[in-house]
């Protein structure tokens, strides 16, 4: 993996994520809270440029939810160079399509909404600003990165999730799929998907059906792994 690719991974593990763990619940919404409507399976893609700053290496993500659902001629005929003239930094990253597994999303605080900038079409919103490591870049997939994150997801009742189980017992439930590595994926692959990932030695992959509303939640932190096709899932923490 190049370092190029490694901050592109650690920047989308920042950017948007075994039910007995015992997952958290949501606070009432607040006045600076913004709620999704339905986004599983929604389409969608990420701008990340990224800069040296004096905190050092910065990932801004830009994403299209709410605005854009990226089609596919717009976004592959965004070029570097359009990028560029838009943003002056040491780097820009293109990230998607990736395609959401949550019903619905509930953010607050900096989550909440950011500046709209327009490229090739696509109508993006900053989301989030990452202060990723070059250690933390280069950890293989189903490494477990920590990221700055006030979020809910909600995974309703009667629909399938897709969970990731660690030796020791952890689990992490995938917040999104993508066909960046794997150009063939789909949803209806999800089910079977363990046939497809180079899982480590103990850990297994498996889908489930919440018999009621799943609702995993990141107060100001989030765990957070990719399998080896870039798909990414948040950790089961318990109360």
């Amino acid at each position: 993996m190049t370092i190029r690719s490694s901050l592109l991974a650690l920047a989308v593990l920042g950017g948007s994520m075994g039910l007995a763990c015992g997952p958290t619940f949501a606070d009432e919404p607040s006045a600076n809270t913004r709620i999704t409507g339905d986004i599983r399976n929604a389409r969608y893609c990420e701008i990340i440029p990224l800069s040296l700053t004096t905190q050092g290496l910065k990932a801004t993500v830009y994403n299209t939810l709410g605005h854009d659902d990226c089609p596919q001629a717009q976004w592959a005929a965004l070029s570097e160079a359009e990028l560029r003239r838009h943003f002056e930094v040491l780097d820009i990253l293109k990230n998607g399509p990736r395609y959401f597994i949550m019903d619905q999303i509930i953010a607050s605080g900096a989550t909440v909404s950011g500046e709209l900038v327009t490229l090739g079409g696509i109508v993006l919103e900053k989301r989030a600003e990452i202060f990723p490591s070059l250690r933390q870049a280069m950890e293989p997939p189903f490494t477990e990165q920590t990221i700055d994150r006030d979020t809910t997801y909600r995974f309703a009742a009667g629909k399938p999730v897709f969970i990731l189980t660690a030796p020791d017992g952890s689990a992490y439930v995938m917040q999104s799929y993508t066909s960046m590595v794997d150009p063939t994926l789909t949803y209806e692959d999800l089910p079977k998907l363990a046939a497809r990932l180079a899982l480590p030695a103990g850990w297994t992959y498996a889908m489930q059906t919440p018999e009621t509303d799943l609702m995993l939640t990141a107060k100001g932190k989030a765990t957070v792994i990719q399998d080896n096709l870039k798909n990414t899932y948040q950790k089961i923490v318990k109360n």
